[in-house]
């Protein structure tokens, strides 16, 4: 007889795992906006599924750009439109779900990033600098795509981690 797998609840989890992960999503909420974002005090992966879906504010991509040290007209390049397009939006318009997926997903690298080179001027050396490990490639360019946004989340544990990469 097979024994079942013993998992371990939300309650029964170390606290050192679960302020973790209330630091990574605080750290997105603040760069997502701030507390205009969730009517709640808290949110979690549930949470930012329901936010893609319903769509992020165009007013969360201006705080976006300058964490990631980036212009407008390059930050729309990582959502697949024009700028002229961003521009066209009223601050308080939501994006459709795959910009806002993308957004999500670029929030994540970031709130990740200054988790672990603590300023957001760290991050941008390093999200502006050739990577060996990313085949020569600068991480702010790989963000265009959920495989680019993944490698690099993969990156940044190994650093966390102490793995040479």
């Amino acid at each position: 007889m097979a024994k079942s797998k013993k998992y371990i609840t939300e309650d029964e989890a170390p606290e050192s795992i679960v302020e973790e992960a209330a630091v990574h999503y605080e750290t997105m909420r603040v760069v997502l906006g701030g507390n205009n974002l969730f009517s709640v005090p808290s949110f979690d992966d549930m949470d930012l599924i329901r936010l893609s879906r319903n769509g992020v504010r165009k007013s969360s991509l201006k705080p976006l750009s300058q964490y990631l040290g980036i212009t407008m007209d390059k930050m729309s390049t990582l959502l697949h439109t024009s700028h002229r397009n961003i521009q066209r939006k009223d601050d308080n318009e939501l994006l459709d779900v795959y910009k806002s997926e993308r957004v999500i997903e670029i929030t994540q690298v970031i709130s990740k990033g200054l988790e672990l080179f603590g300023t957001a001027d760290n991050l941008q050396q390093w999200l502006h600098s050739t990577i060996l490990s990313l085949g020569g490639k600068k991480p702010i360019d790989l963000l265009d795509t959920s495989f680019g946004v993944r490698m690099i989340l993969k990156l940044l544990g190994r650093i966390e981690h102490g793995v040479y990469s």
